[in-house]
């Protein structure tokens, strides 16, 4: 009946040591929770999702042992404490199943052990994301609830770059969903094609916390002592990383600012009097340093996702064409918010009094109710899709 507690148990990439990944399950999790349910996240670690981030951010790049990888010894204690921030505000802010599970057949043992079960957000049923793009198809069934005997609804869940065949492949499990949504508008028409079903376009989950609402929820104590800084966050890959750096490097100059350089995939930034390596920050580190950034300067989605949200004088930098850019998920936001203005193909682009005086956007002018228009149409379909029983 309407008002009446569910337990609802959410699955998603939670604990992927991907500021975006962990920050959007603490976000479902948190507004799920608010609406008066009982939420557990499940604690499902797949054996290869924990073999690449242990790889990837502890040990260096892909197979390569920090040993063997000369190029990341001089970050190697960052790394390790950037993983132990990951694991504390894992342990300490989610609400986790009581056993870890790491093979798909184990979630058979929560078949009827929630009202509800939520699926997403991120990139869970994309086959080519991080976590199953080395294992067979099976390895989604998680993600894709196989395992429920409950109501099932997918939140802001995102196919990212599958092919209309692979989309056909996890149709018939779609159309078994009691409400579906999508993260990217163009998500949607594909995922109705395949699943037969409505599917509701959907803010990301760290949309649906205002900034206000992020600040009380996980306290940013200053990471920064150096004020003012420009942040900027990047997926940036090793094999551009010199480049990129020289190029910060003379940005800072010109701008008359230190740089604070936060590239988890490129942790060795140089030693100079223009750049600072934060690579150690963990979930509350990175809010706190884009809480307190005098400007960012992002190639990431979450990255945008953040700064826009903490009202940021901020700029989306893409090596490829602005009307490139405009197609993919940043583009996507930045249109309905009306900001492709932030979007740049070249640092010398970005006008140093902007920087100094970090007012130059106005959200006011009509972000802000754009973003509060997509923020209540999400929270109203997940507390619709959530409280809705089976008759």
């Amino acid at each position: 009946m309407a008002g009446h507690p569910l337990n609802v148990g959410i699955i998603t990439y939670h604990a992927a040591y991907n500021y975006g990944s962990v920050l959007q399950a603490y976000a479902t999790q948190t507004k799920i929770a608010s609406m008066g349910h009982h939420v557990t996240m499940i604690d499902y670690r797949s054996e290869e999702g924990e073999r690449y981030y242990r790889n990837l951010y502890f040990r260096g790049q892909g197979l390569k042992s920090t040993l063997a990888d000369m190029t990341m010894l001089p970050v190697a204690t960052k790394r390790k404490l950037r993983m132990e921030r990951f694991e504390r505000f894992i342990r300490e802010n989610m609400r986790l199943s009581q056993n870890q599970y790491h093979k798909p057949g184990e979630l058979g043992k929560l078949a009827d052990a929630f009202d509800v079960a939520v699926s997403g957000s991120d990139q869970i049923i994309n086959k080519h994301s991080n976590e199953l793009e080395r294992v067979g198809w099976g390895y989604m069934d998680p993600y894709l609830l196989a395992w429920a005997q409950c109501r099932k609804i997918s939140y802001a869940s995102s196919p990212a770059t599958m092919t209309d065949e692979e989309l056909d492949r996890i149709g018939p499990a779609l159309a078994r969903f009691d409400a579906l949504s999508a993260r990217e508008r163009s998500a949607c028409g594909k995922l109705e094609r395949v699943s037969g079903k409505h599917v509701e376009h959907v803010c990301d989950p760290t949309l649906l916390l205002t900034s206000d609402e992020w600040l009380e929820h996980v306290p940013a104590g200053k990471t920064m002592r150096e004020t003012p800084y420009l942040l900027f966050y990047s997926l940036l890959r090793p094999k551009r990383a010199v480049g990129v750096f020289n190029q910060l490097k003379e940005l800072s100059q010109r701008i008359g600012m230190r740089i604070a350089v936060l590239t988890p995939m490129a942790g060795n930034v140089p030693n100079c009097a223009e750049l600072i390596n934060v690579l150690e920050a963990g979930p509350e580190e990175f809010l706190s340093l884009m809480r307190y950034a005098q400007a960012v300067l992002t190639d990431s989605y979450h990255g945008t996702l953040f700064s826009i949200n903490f009202h940021k004088t901020f700029w989306v930098y893409t090596e490829g064409t602005k009307e490139h850019e405009l197609g993919t998920r940043r583009g996507q936001v930045l249109q309905e918010l009306g900001l492709t203005d932030r979007i740049i193909t070249d640092f010398t682009q970005i006008p140093s009094a902007e920087v100094k005086n970090g007012t130059a956007i106005d959200y006011s002018a009509g972000a802000d109710a754009i973003l509060q228009s997509m923020r209540d149409r999400s929270i109203a379909y997940l507390k619709k899709s959530v409280a809705r029983q089976e008759n």
